[in-house]
């Protein structure tokens, strides 16, 4: 075999190994958000809303958004449960243009899967 093609396939086996690590993760609600979700669904008024994970700058982010609210960005937080303060500790413009890898974690009438 020529080392072309010996490199070629040693790359697609990284590339498939690495895409099958991360299907696997397991996805949980962070414990310190899961009172805010029990709120939602307690008040009847938490038809349209979800909670998604992003990552942005090597760090998950997390967007709690109801379809009836006026802000699109008004609940994003850290991993750690900070709440993003827009223009001060993040830029919205960048997270806009480099948040990525987004995953449904919880939406109005699904339990809550806790864990971490």
């Amino acid at each position: 075999m020529s080392k072309k093609i010996v490199f070629a396939t040693c790359i697609l086996a990284i590339f498939l190994l690495t895409c099958e690590e991360r299907e696997t993760e397991e996805i949980t609600t962070p414990a310190w958000i899961e009172a805010r979700l029990t709120e939602l669904q307690n008040s009847g008024e938490c038809f349209g809303c979800t909670l998604q994970r992003w990552t942005y700058n090597n760090e998950y982010y997390y967007h709690l958004y109801c379809n009836h609210w006026s802000c699109s960005n008004c609940e994003v937080y850290r991993y750690n449960g900070e709440k993003v303060v827009w223009g001060e500790n993040v830029d919205p413009a960048d997270y806009e243009k480099n948040k990525h890898r987004p995953v449904k974690i919880w939406e109005c009438g699904m339990e809550i899967n806790g864990g971490t």
